[in-house]
C-alpha cells in the first residue's frame, strides 16, 4: 500500500489543497473569493495565498524542480510495466532498480522526511505546548546510478522533541525539506494576511494544527538562536528552497545569522555572502546551457504524444516561474505588505504566475478557473487545456502508486478522489460515474473508449507503446 500518497498533497487545513508536481490547487467553497451570496469568508484570501505560495515553490525553486524530476524519471519504469489499460504491476525487488533507487534518493532529498513515532500508522499530532530541536546534524548518503558510484549526498537532520499539556513526549527526527520549509513559509503568508484582514493576534494559531505550520517558527528560531520576524522565516525558507539540498543550505543561512549577530554591528555581512552565493548558484542552474530540468522533463515525455504536447504549456510555467523567481527571489513578500481584497490577490497573481483553481461552489458545480493576465497562458484554447490537463491527470495517477521506496500495483492503491471531480464536464456528461470519487484509474467513460474524460486520457497516456523508443535517463 503506498505511503508516499499522502505527501504528493500540501495543504491549508482542510479548506485548500496542493498537488504537488500536477499543479492542481482546490479550494472548499469556504474559500470561495467570489461567492454567490455575500462577500469571500476573512480568511479566504490568506487561503489561496498559502496554496499559491506551495505552488510557487514547486515550479521556482530547485528544490521543488529536483522533487519534480525524480517524479517523471519514475514514469519510464512504470510504463515498462503498464499493460494495455495502463494498470502497473510492481515486478519483483524493483526498488533495486537504478532508475527507481536513484529517483527516491533524489526525492527524499529534496523534499526532506520525518521519522519515529509520527510515521507510525494512525499517528495523529495532539496540540504541542513546547518544541525541543537539536542542531543540524550532517549525515552522508551514498548515491548512484547505472552501476556508477556518483558519490556521497551531504545533507542534515535534526532530532526534535514535541512536548504536549499533560506531560507527554514525541521524538522524531527531522529532515528539513521542501515539504517542512514550504509548509512553514506558507502558513507565515497565511497568517499574516489573517491578521492583517483584522485577525487578532492571539486568535491566529488556535486552530492550526501544530506539525508542520506550528513547528517552523521555533525550528527557525532554536537555529539562529534568536526571535524573528515573518519576513526573516519567509526569506530563510525561500532561500533554503533554491537549491536542491535545502538543509544544507539552512544549515550554511543559520551559522551566517548567527556570525552576523554575535559581531553586534547590526551588519548581515555573512549572511550577504552565503545568500549571494545560493542565488548564483539558483540563477546557474537555471538558465542558459546549466538549464536541464525541462529538457529532462522533455525527453521523458517525448515518446508519447498525448503527454508531450502537455508538456509544451507545463515547461512554459516552469520557465516562466524560474524567471520570476530569478528577478524576485523571495516573491512571497508581497503578501506581507498589506490586507488584499479577492480581486487584488487575483490581480497580484495574474502579474505573476498562471495558476489553475479547482473551486467548489455551494450548492453549484465546481469551477476550473485559470488565473492570469490576458495574452498569457490563460488565453489559451481549451483544445490547448486539454493537453495539459492529460498530463496533470497522468502525473496525478502516476504519483498514488508511489510508497517510500518503490512502486504500489494499481490493485493496491488507495483511494482517492479524481482531482477534476465536480467541475469534469465529461463526467457529469455521464452521470459522475461512482468511481470518480474513490477510484478514478478505474473509469472508462465508453467499452471502446471511442470518448474517455481527462483522468481516463491521462492514465492511458502511461501504457507502454512497444513501437516508441522511450528515453529519460538521468
Amino acid at each position: 500500500m503506498s505511503e508516499y500518497h499522502d505527501r504528493e498533497v500540501l495543504n491549508a487545513g482542510t479548506m485548500g489543497t496542493y498537488r504537488v508536481h500536477s499543479l492542481f490547487t482546490k479550494i472548499t467553497c469556504d474559500g470561495d473569493l467570489e461567492p454567490e451570496f455575500g462577500d469571500p469568508f476573512p480568511g479566504a484570501v490568506a487561503l489561496h495565498a498559502h496554496e499559491y505560495t506551495h505552488y510557487l515553490h514547486n515550479l521556482s525553486t530547485l528544490a521543488g524542480l529536483q522533487s519534480m524530476q525524480a517524479c517523471f524519471l519514475l514514469m519510464v519504469p512504470f510504463i515498462r510495466h503498464t499493460n494495455e489499460l495502463g494498470f502497473f504491476t510492481a515486478p519483483e525487488n524493483h526498488e533495486l532498480d537504478d532508475t527507481v533507487a536513484f529517483a527516491f534518493k533524489m526525492m527524499n532529498d529534496a523534499r526532506g522526511s520525518i521519522e519515529g513515532r509520527p510515521r507510525e500508522k494512525g499517528f495523529e499530532w495532539p496540540k504541542i505546548t513546547d518544541w525541543v530541536f537539536s542542531e543540524l546534524q550532517p549525515e552522508q548518503i551514498d548515491v548512484s546510478h547505472a552501476s556508477e558510484n556518483l558519490g556521497a549526498l551531504g545533507t542534515y537532520y535534526s532530532a526534535a522533541e514535541a512536548k504536549t499539556q499533560n506531560g507527554e513526549s514525541i521524538e522524531f527526527i527531522l529532515r528539513p525539506g521542501l515539504d517542512f520549509i514550504s509548509e512553514g513559509v506558507a502558513y507565515e503568508v497565511e497568517r499574516e494576511q489573517r491578521r492583517l484582514a483584522g485577525g487578532a493576534e492571539h486568535q491566529l494559531d488556535v486552530e492550526t494544527p501544530s506539525f508542520p505550520y506550528l513547528a517552523y517558527r521555533p525550528f527557525i528560531e532554536h537555529l539562529i538562536g534568536r526571535s524573528t520576524t515573518p519576513a526573516e522565516r519567509i526569506l530563510i525558507g525561500n532561500l533554503s528552497l533554491l537549491i536542491g539540498n535545502p538543509s544544507t543550505a539552512l544549515w550554511h543561512l543559520s551559522n551566517a545569522i548567527k556570525q552576523d549577530d554575535a559581531r553586534g554591528d547590526n551588519s548581515p555581512l555573512e549572511f550577504k555572502k552565503v545568500e549571494k552565493h545560493i542565488l548564483n548558484e539558483f540563477r546557474r542552474q537555471s538558465f542558459g546551457t546549466e538549464q536541464f530540468h525541462t529538457v529532462l522533463l522533455h525527453q521523458i515525455t517525448e515518446g508519447s504524444s498525448d503527454l508531450s504536447r502537455g508538456m509544451e504549456i507545463y515547461t512554459k510555467l516552469i520557465d516562466k516561474a524560474l524567471t520570476l523567481r530569478g528577478d524576485f527571489p523571495s516573491i512571497e513578500l508581497v503578501f506581507l505588505k498589506e490586507k488584499l481584497t479577492g480581486e487584488e490577490f487575483k490581480r497580484t497573481i495574474a502579474n505573476m504566475l498562471e495558476h489553475l483553481v479547482l473551486q467548489e461552489k455551494a450548492g453549484q458545480e465546481a469551477t476550473l478557473q485559470w488565473i492570469g493576465a490576458p495574452g498569457s497562458i490563460v488565453s489559451l484554447a481549451d483544445s490547448e487545456f486539454e493537453k495539459l490537463t492529460v498530463l496533470q491527470s497522468s502525473i496525478h495517477y502516476l504519483q498514488q502508486h508511489f510508497t517510500t521506496s518503490g512502486l504500489a500495483n494499481t490493485a493496491e492503491l488507495k483511494e482517492t478522489a479524481c482531482p477534476f471531480y465536480g467541475a469534469c464536464p465529461i463526467g457529469r456528461e455521464y452521470g459522475n460515474p461512482p468511481d470518480c470519487q474513490s477510484k478514478p484509474w478505474l473509469v472508462s467513460i465508453t467499452p471502446d473508449r471511442s470518448k474517455v474524460c481527462w483522468y481516463e486520457a491521462g492514465r492511458l497516456s502511461l501504457r507502454l507503446d512497444p513501437s516508441v523508443p522511450r528515453t529519460g535517463h538521468a
